[in-house]
């Protein structure tokens, strides 16, 4: 194990009995009496901050029993962990019940990452000798050494990198991205900090360095793990949002010969005659699609009537994603003739 991390670190209390205020119980002094926290009142707590995110193996409550010449009953009973990355959204760690160890060291199964650690004191859950009464003599958290990913690559059809919401660092675990709606499969390229972790994505090993995962419209959950060569495993998700189809399979102009209209294909040139109006009416893929006629800025309706100038008419018909985030614009240059 590593570094106690919690050795002399910022540290807050819900109250405290002064002398025995709450840096007493992170100064790494065991052999004193007044070396201690004693909390005012419980249900009471303890936070650490560590000032930026370390990942958390095993931490240690040692209470004044057994210590400094204190009864082996003076030990603390009933508490738990408490991790938050920004100081305000906390997540239970791992909690005790029924101790009677002085110095009660607990190993996580699943290292913690986090920049707040807090130790709360449930109600009764005090000394064993005096159960309304809570005091710890140190906290300790130790530093574990685990293999995290130190970059995460997301590449769409075209070999485009997907961004990744929040920005990736090795110690957020959770993100999500987007990609359009051709993007059936994408490319997940992660890298670990240590050459010999194991890397998997949902459940499949990498293939040179990366892995291809087939996607749905829709939402879709990567889950990417990294196992230690001791069998620890950090594990990411990123959330792959596909956008459903922005495509338009036909459509229709009023008093116009049109045909050949291909989705994906953009631009048409259309003729009028000496037709003084006309209508749109596109149909597109997904029903749900967003569609937005405009001719020179102006938005119409569908079916409703447009007005035709002299010369080209630039008519866009702009589609866009009901899910997720994709968009094609189509232009039909229609010519009218005096």
């Amino acid at each position: 194990m590593g570094r106690n991390l919690a050795l002399n670190a910022d540290i807050t209390a819900s109250s405290y009995i002064e002398p025995y205020t709450p840096d007493r119980a992170v100064n790494g002094i065991v052999s004193e009496p007044t070396s201690r926290w004693l909390c005012a009142a419980i249900p009471g707590w303890l936070c650490v901050d560590l000032k930026k995110s370390c990942w958390i193996g095993q931490w240690t409550v040692k209470s004044i029993g057994g210590n400094a010449g204190w009864p082996v009953n003076y030990c603390m009973t009933s508490f738990c962990l408490d991790s938050s990355i920004d100081g305000n959204n906390w997540k239970t760690v791992d909690t005790v019940f029924g101790n009677i160890d002085n110095n009660c060291t607990r190993m996580l199964s699943i290292p913690v990452c986090a920049r707040y650690f807090r130790v709360i004191t449930y109600n009764d859950g005090g000394l064993q000798a005096n159960k309304s009464v809570a005091s710890v003599m140190e906290l300790e958290l130790i530093e574990k050494e685990v293999s995290v990913l130190t970059s995460l690559i997301i590449k769409d059809k075209e070999e485009h990198t997907a961004t990744l919401t929040p920005v990736f660092h090795s110690d957020t675990l959770s993100y999500t991205t987007n990609v359009g709606y051709d993007s059936e499969r994408i490319t997940v390229i992660p890298v670990a900090s240590t050459t010999n972790a194991a890397i998997t994505v949902n459940g499949l090993e990498l293939i040179e360095g990366k892995a291809s995962v087939d996607l749905i419209t829709g939402s879709n959950k990567i889950e990417i793990k990294v196992t230690s060569p001791d069998n620890y495993t950090v594990t990411y998700l990123v959330t792959v949002t596909r956008a459903s189809s922005p495509y338009m399979t036909s459509v229709k102009f009023t008093g116009i010969r049109f045909s050949g209209f291909v989705k994906t294909t953009y631009n048409y040139n259309l003729s009028a005659g000496t037709l003084t109006t006309t209508a749109v009416t596109p149909t597109t893929e997904d029903s749900e699609a967003v569609v937005v006629i405009t001719l020179n800025g102006v938005v119409y309706n569908k079916g409703q009537s447009i007005p035709l100038s002299i010369g080209d008419n630039p008519i866009n018909i702009a589609v866009t994603s009901k899910t997720g985030v994709d968009n094609r614009i189509y232009v039909f240059k229609v010519n009218k003739k005096n």
